[in-house]
């Protein structure tokens, strides 16, 4: 459900991937909608677990040639219709084997078509078709235990912003050594800290880089960034 104001104000959707309904991922996700909505944002959470979606069938070059998205409809309509409206994304998982939950990674996947590859002519190199400019602000939550690391789910998240127009500006990693559920609710400073990162989520559309990725929507020869600033 979309919460919060008006129609033409900012609009942050949170794509989150906690199997588990009240999970230290689910309250920080909430934590920081809420700081999105008092920023003067709409808010929307999509929590994968919920979503019905097949897995990416790869279905190759720009299959709907250019009149859509997936071929194949189910829950992933609304996971593109709220991206692309979006003006901000917060992608959050919890830390299974160094990298997102399942959950999240099949919506992720799912989003290939938002920047289809097209079918090169001869002795040409592919190339991509943008259809969002990269304005929309990005930021991730991750989840993990004491000894995990957090780099190749913040590697996916990149990816996957740039994918659907967005830039990677803010990560927060929550460690922790014990199994309660949703325990996070109970610290004061994290919650602040993940209200802050959805406050800044609903600031005004970033400006399109310029960069080797290409910032607006287009044709582009590569899709990922090459900044050290990571965006």
């Amino acid at each position: 459900m979309v919460r919060g104001a008006p129609a033409d104000v900012t609009f942050v959707v949170a794509l989150s991937g906690s199997p588990r309904p009240g999970s230290n991922v689910d309250v920080l996700v909430e934590a920081a909608l809420l700081g999105a909505r008092e920023a003067g944002a709409e808010t929307l959470h999509l929590p994968a677990r919920e979503l019905t979606a097949i897995d990416c069938q790869a279905c190759g070059p720009d299959p709907t040639q250019g009149t859509g998205y997936c071929i194949y409809h189910d829950d992933m309509d609304r996971v593109y219709e709220a991206l692309e409206r979006a003006t901000g994304v917060l992608v959050a998982s919890p830390v299974y084997f160094s990298g997102i939950s399942a959950q999240l990674k099949r919506v992720i996947d799912r989003c290939n078509c938002v920047t289809p590859v097209l079918e090169p002519g001869p002795g040409e190199k592919p190339v991509f078709r943008r259809q969002w400019a990269r304005t929309r602000r990005g930021g991730l939550i991750v989840v993990l235990g004491p000894s995990d690391t957090p780099e190749p789910s913040r590697l996916t998240a990149r990816g996957f912003l740039s994918w659907v127009g967005g830039r990677l500006l803010e990560t927060l990693v929550y460690r922790h050594d014990d199994i309660d559920l949703g325990k996070v609710a109970h610290d004061d400073p994290w919650l602040a800290r993940a209200r802050a990162l959805g406050a800044a989520l609903a600031g005004p559309p970033l400006v399109p880089d310029v960069s080797p990725a290409g910032g607006g929507a287009g044709i582009v020869t590569a899709t990922h960034s090459t900044r050290k600033d990571g965006a």
